[in-house]
């Protein structure tokens, strides 16, 4: 085996090609590739995450699946990214709860910085503010003047939507896309969206700027992740085939059936924004006294 690896590098040398690339020519020869979601299956990062492996298993020739690994506000499914095989074969599909993790828990079994590496900026989701009809408060400035309430973390979208549908629990904030359904149904009651603007799918809704807040403006982030000691010719490789799945006609309408953007961004700008958003989270932590339960 040693033989093997000093004569692969003296090879890789004699053509002027660096080891890694080397590797990287063989990348994707073997399967699965896996999409790791940190969240429940039926949920829009989950829907997206969905069409985008249908149309990468065709651009890199080689089966890309979907794995969900819901829990702990996604830093279940990112350690596990965090410590794979730094081979391209493991990616984190996830939100930007990667930088707010970070700032948010003193102990992860990981570092957000250290041990990740951004592949691809996707697009971002519009998050909408809501409740169920009998909560009394309608409008975001009333839910602030009686918010002594006890924060509820669930494993994904679907069970939080049905405790707050089945009253079990007063108000939401998920993805535009996960409540209307219920919206339109009228089994929940649409306070106010993060965007900077309105959405056209509740035009009548607020945004949080409108609701007191200038300036506000949060649209949850989709990205991916690996390992950070990927090479960078594997990370050129996925960030290439992703941009031209994003490209894809259904794709991008996978993306906007679920109140989103198409939003793409470099590993190099990936990287920059989590650094970025980790220095912004971590002060608005502190500012706030913020403890996670």
């Amino acid at each position: 085996m040693l033989k093997k690896i000093i004569a692969i590098t003296a090879v890789a040398t004699f053509v002027g090609l660096s080891p890694s690339l080397v590797f990287a020519q063989d990348f994707p020869s073997k399967g699965p590739i896996k999409l790791i979601v940190g969240f429940a299956p039926g949920g829009g990062t989950d829907a997206i995450a969905r069409a985008l492996n249908a149309k990468l298993s065709e651009i890199l020739k080689q089966t890309v699946v979907v794995e969900n690994k819901p829990g702990a506000g996604g830093t279940l499914s990112t350690d596990y990214v965090a410590k794979s095989a730094p081979d391209g074969y493991t990616i984190s599909f996830t939100l930007n709860n990667h930088s707010i993790n970070q700032a948010l828990y003193a102990n992860l079994p990981f570092n957000t910085e250290r041990d990740l590496r951004g592949v691809a900026l996707i697009g971002s989701l519009t998050q909408l503010f809501a409740s169920n009809p009998t909560a009394p408060a309608k409008t975001l400035q009333e839910f602030l003047a009686q918010a002594q309430l006890t924060h509820v973390p669930y494993r994904g979208a679907g069970p939080a939507i049905a405790d707050v549908v089945g009253n079990h629990v007063p108000y939401i904030l998920s993805t535009l896309s996960g409540l209307l359904p219920n919206v339109k149904a009228g089994k929940l009651y649409p306070i106010a969206v993060t965007s900077k603007e309105r959405s056209p799918l509740l035009p009548d809704v607020p945004t949080i700027a409108e609701s007191g807040f200038p300036g506000y403006d949060m649209d949850t982030w989709i990205a991916m992740f690996v390992p950070r000691q990927t090479p960078d010719a594997i990370v050129n490789i996925l960030y290439q085939a992703t941009m031209e799945a994003a490209k894809a006609p259904d794709v991008q309408e996978r993306i906007k059936s679920q109140a989103g953007i198409v939003r793409t961004g470099t590993p190099a700008e990936l990287d920059a924004l989590v650094k970025t958003e980790i220095v912004q989270f971590t002060k608005i932590v502190k500012d706030s006294n913020i403890k996670p339960e």
